[in-house]
């Protein structure tokens, strides 16, 4: 195995995403829509391990399009509208 130096790594950007189609004002967020993994792989019937695997930086190897996550520190979470957007493209794509 060879070994990387610094220079030659590459640094991860983490992908992100406007979390509405116009900015949201303070107070009209609903709460309800922020989802941890967990609670995403239960509305989705999809293992917990899926989840976190489609929301990994490799991922974007595989699929241009990934699972979009707001990541908050060690924190992962998914804002339930932005899913639903990724679910219909994801649908498209398998039409066409």
């Amino acid at each position: 195995m060879q070994r990387l130096s610094i220079k030659q790594k590459e640094i991860w950007n983490p992908c992100t995403f406007t979390i509405a189609d116009k900015p949201i004002e303070p107070g009209h967020l609903d709460a309800s829509h922020i989802l941890t993994p967990e609670e995403l792989a239960e509305r989705l019937k999809v293992p917990v391990t899926w989840v976190y695997e489609n929301t990994r930086s490799r991922a974007k190897v595989r699929n241009a399009d990934p699972l979009p996550a707001i990541r908050m520190g060690k924190y992962l979470r998914f804002y339930w509208p932005e899913v639903e957007k990724w679910l219909e493209r994801r649908q498209e794509g398998e039409a066409a």
